[in-house]
């Protein structure tokens, strides 16, 4: 009984923090939409210069095959002096650069070479800006000079056909989401208490240091898998129209094995903390490394060795694999038991060793 009480007070509590309650409905909603629909990892509107040494019928065709959706030509240079000002300028991401006699070579058959000039402060964006210059050069090379290969290349996208970055990172800024209030909620309620002065008062009551932690922890995990699942339904579903192929259920289940794991994180934190500012503090200390370790940021077999080691002590790069399968690949939490397994392992760990801390400081 004294278990549900507190269940209750917890929850009752977080509605009337209007700070918190306001920060989780912007973060399940809002930040999600931007996430998803204003971060786009794909070339879009490139603007780009022609630096055409040639003016012929070649080069003007050339420059013709350049997407509009994707590339916006904003004019002419006769002059690498011009070029150099509207890189630095940033005017452009980068210039093509088509030499002279570009025609008569390529008549002849001779050996030709057109030029792309990348803006490198932008290192994503002209990386992209180069492949796709690239690849339409050749594309448009091969077209005057076709060569028979005796095989064909068909590229084939699974789970994701359009190849679309609003698919991702729709999920990826939840799991995000997720992330930052499984540490935050639980770690913020047992402060609070702290600066109410009520620690003194539960320490001489007939409630029990365990049933007090616990009742953080459920308290907050039942706000967080609501937020989850109206962040599934109405945000993903809805708002941003991503689809999602798997089970809420096993997605949810996968959740909550989570969110027990990350209590753990809390409690640790919760213990070190006296007040709201060190949580804030402490939280961002915390889970900068686990986003950074759990592949969410850049790929794990891109990182350093050492930090791909590493990585193995990020809840969430079990949580991120599993979560993401469900919801773009459709797999099923039984198919997915060896992340499962992990995640409860490491839950079972952080949970004794951070509700070990906590009890000491009570």
């Amino acid at each position: 009984m004294n278990f549900l009480v507190f269940l209750y007070k917890e929850i009752a509590q977080f509605f009337r923090n209007k700070g918190l309650l306001f920060f989780a409905l912007y973060a399940f909603t809002l930040d999600i939409y931007l996430a998803a629909t204003g971060i786009n990892l794909s070339l879009r509107n490139a603007k780009f210069y022609v630096q055409d040494y040639d003016l012929s019928y070649y080069s003007r065709e050339l420059v013709s095959k350049f997407p509009s959706t994707v590339f916006k030509l904003q004019g002419y240079l006769f002059s690498d002096k011009d070029l150099e000002r509207v890189l630095l300028s940033d005017k452009a991401l980068g210039v093509i650069r088509i030499p002279q006699n570009f025609e008569k070579r390529i008549k002849r058959g001779d050996k030709t070479e057109v030029g792309i000039v990348v803006n490198g402060s932008e290192v994503a964006a002209s990386y992209l800006f180069s492949a796709y210059a690239t690849q339409i050069i050749s594309k448009f090379l091969f077209g005057i000079f076709p060569i028979q290969l005796p095989f064909e290349v068909k590229t084939r996208v699974f789970f994701n056909q359009d190849s679309s970055s609003r698919l991702f990172m729709a999920y990826s800024e939840l799991l995000t989401v997720i992330t930052l209030f499984l540490i935050l909620l639980p770690a913020s309620a047992v402060v609070l208490e702290k600066e109410r002065g009520n620690i003194e008062m539960l320490t001489v009551s007939p409630v029990s240091n365990y049933v007090f932690m616990v009742s953080k922890t459920v308290s907050m995990g039942i706000l967080i898998l609501t937020f989850t699942f109206l962040a599934l339904f109405f945000t993903i579903g809805l708002w941003v129209k991503v689809p999602f192929k798997g089970s809420i259920l096993d997605f949810m289940l996968l959740t909550a094995i989570y969110v027990f794991t990350s209590s753990g994180l809390s409690m640790f934190i919760a213990s070190l903390s006296s007040n709201m500012l060190q949580v804030s503090q402490l939280t961002i200390l915390v889970l900068i490394p686990i986003l950074y370790l759990s592949g969410d940021w850049t790929p794990i077999e891109a990182m350093p060795k050492v930090l791909q080691y590493l990585s193995v002590l990020s809840p969430l790069k079990y949580y991120i694999d599993g979560a993401l399968s469900i919801a773009i690949k459709g797999m099923t939490l039984a198919e997915l038991y060896r992340d499962a397994l992990l995640l409860t392992a490491q839950g079972l760990v952080l949970f004794i060793l951070g509700n070990f801390f906590m009890l000491r400081k009570l």
